[in-house]
């Protein structure tokens, strides 16, 4: 009889301990990387996981106005590691970049991860090449449609990182910037 009661509270102790549950940040939407956080990002998410005091930022503690250092993505639970308190960690910058409207997927929304092909235009320069890649998995953080219904050009807001822009920019003084949407 001592045995069957000391199993059942081995169970038990055992059972409790497993379905320990933390409340821990979790993303309500994609977070791209140099967004500030605000209190409409996140959403707190019970979850059972070894390391989440270490690992994952407890709903608890208040992050608004921390800075996204990598891509979270919707419904992910928040890493320590993601998030920066100095905005000088972040080494994005957003980049305004005119788009023809059939140089982009028409379904393209903010929150997603691009490339960014440089394609030669023929009232700019005789001297035209194959397409070439400017910068992979920049995030367009805005869209501008109004021209699109006229035929023009869609404004996009481009966060990449500082190093790139300079590079982004002369793609746009020689010729077209195409577009492509990044999958998986």
């Amino acid at each position: 009889m001592t045995l069957i009661g000391a199993s059942f509270i081995s169970a038990y102790a055992l059972s409790s301990m497993a379905n320990r549950t933390e409340l821990l940040w979790s993303a309500k939407k994609s977070l791209i990387p140099g967004i500030e956080i605000s209190t409409n990002d996140l959403v707190a998410t019970k979850a059972s996981i070894p390391a989440g005091s270490r690992a994952y930022i407890s709903a608890r503690r208040d992050v608004t106005h921390f800075h996204v250092l990598r891509m979270i993505g919707a419904g992910e639970l928040v890493p320590v590691n993601a998030l920066s308190q100095d905005a000088n960690a972040v080494e994005m910058s957003s980049v305004p970049v005119s788009v023809h409207s059939s140089d982009m997927p028409m379904d393209l929304q903010a929150g997603q991860a691009v490339n960014l092909y440089h394609v030669g235009d023929s009232h700019l320069s005789k001297d035209i090449g194959p397409p070439k890649l400017i910068l992979s998995h920049a995030f367009i953080s805005g869209i501008d449609r109004k021209g699109q219904n006229l035929g023009g050009d869609i404004a996009l807001t481009l966060l990449i990182k500082r190093r790139f822009v300079m590079q982004v920019l002369d793609a746009t003084a020689s010729g077209r910037v195409v577009v492509v949407r990044v999958n998986g």
